[in-house]
């Protein structure tokens, strides 16, 4: 798999000072896991929708999720989980290994997990990981219990912060700190720490306005934080991604420019990739992990000049100042990007990898 692989040969020459490299799940945990991009969450329950994700035939349609969970309505799971099975079986001998894309299954519960353990495992080859709803320390400790039972230590786990746990005062520290230490034991089973927004919402009854970025209303803003400052630790080292909207047609302007704003606030706070709910959304979040020609060259140099006489230097386009120690971790992460998603070249933007 590769970002941008839609563009041609020639395109990609123009607009990549560096084209983005190949990956799959077998790649290092520590490249892998900037890997998620535009997360695309398809309901189980629609076999045509996951077949044609899965086989490539939606531009950009990757890496994706088949959700047991939201996604499916009360009386739904029998006929999702047989979709499940059914979906991965057929695609099996129809797909190379080198084009399919990152799977991965979206659970209810543990129970859940207990219950499609087996396809889990028959499939195992395919698939990348799990997310988690309503994730904490213990259904994190549990879902990894259930893997274990039949040796599946290679299967991700992803877990999703949403619950009432992690925003109530009265109990969001415990829960927060429970959770920290349950991902540094188990770091090297975690590939990506996810946010749920809508979820967290639907706790006070308030849903999304698409006449206000998510950053501008203060439960999410608290939440953010909180998630932040709990979770994004240079001794864990598990990249943290943006919260969903429910807002996707993007031929409506605003809706388009409010979305791009809030893809820029969430690089803006360390978050990587975005959890998307349509195909429409996938193009401008990929285009926008892009990494620009001066975050790379920035990066490369701060990197370079560590352990020199000098602390500070230009930027390299003189219009900011890069500072060796402060600057460190923002650049090892900018060189991993870069890796996944590519260097534009000097000149280019998010709009000219949109114009495809």
């Amino acid at each position: 798999m590769r970002y941008f692989d839609f563009i041609d040969k020639k395109d990609r020459k123009r607009l990549f000072f560096k084209e983005p490299e190949e990956f799959n799940k077998n790649t290092d945990i520590n490249i892998l896991k900037y890997a998620l991009g535009a997360f695309l969450y398809i309901p189980a329950t629609q076999y045509n929708m996951m077949y044609k994700n899965i086989m490539g035939n939606v531009k950009c349609s990757r890496p994706l999720a088949i959700c047991l969970e939201d996604a499916i309505g009360t009386n739904g799971e029998e006929e999702a989980i047989q979709n499940l099975s059914l979906v991965l079986n057929n695609i099996k001998e129809e797909i190379k290994d080198s084009e399919r894309p990152l799977i991965f299954i979206r659970i209810k519960n543990p129970t859940q997990l207990e219950k499609i353990k087996n396809i889990i495992h028959e499939n195992k080859e395919m698939l990348t990981g799990i997310l988690v709803p309503k994730a904490n320390s213990i259904i994190i400790k549990n879902c990894i219990g259930v893997l274990d039972t039949i040796n599946l230590d290679k299967i991700y786990l992803l877990p999703i912060i949403e619950s009432k746990e992690f925003i109530y005062k009265e109990s969001k520290e415990k829960s927060f700190l429970d959770l920290y230490n349950t991902l540094v034991k188990h770091k090297s089973r975690i590939l990506n720490i996810r946010m749920g927004i809508t979820d967290i919402l639907g706790i006070f009854g308030i849903r999304r306005s698409k006449n206000f970025s998510i950053y501008e209303n203060i439960i999410c803003t608290n939440f953010i934080n909180d998630i932040i400052t709990y979770l994004s630790r240079e001794e864990l080292d598990i990249p943290i991604s943006g919260g969903v909207s429910e807002f996707y047609d993007i031929n409506n302007e605003k809706i388009k420019e409010e979305y791009i704003k809030e893809i820029l606030l969430d690089k803006f706070h360390g978050l990587v990739g975005k959890t998307v709910i349509h195909p429409n959304q996938v193009a401008i979040v990929q285009a926008l992990c892009a990494v620009s020609y001066e975050d790379y060259m920035d990066a490369k140099m701060i990197l370079e000049s560590a352990g020199s006489k000098y602390g500070v230097s230009r930027s390299i386009s003189g219009q900011r100042m890069n500072e060796i120690n402060p600057h460190q971790l923002w650049a090892k992460k900018i060189i991993l990007l870069s890796k996944i998603y590519g260097v534009l070249n000097e000149g280019i933007d998010y709009n000219d990898l949109l114009k495809f």
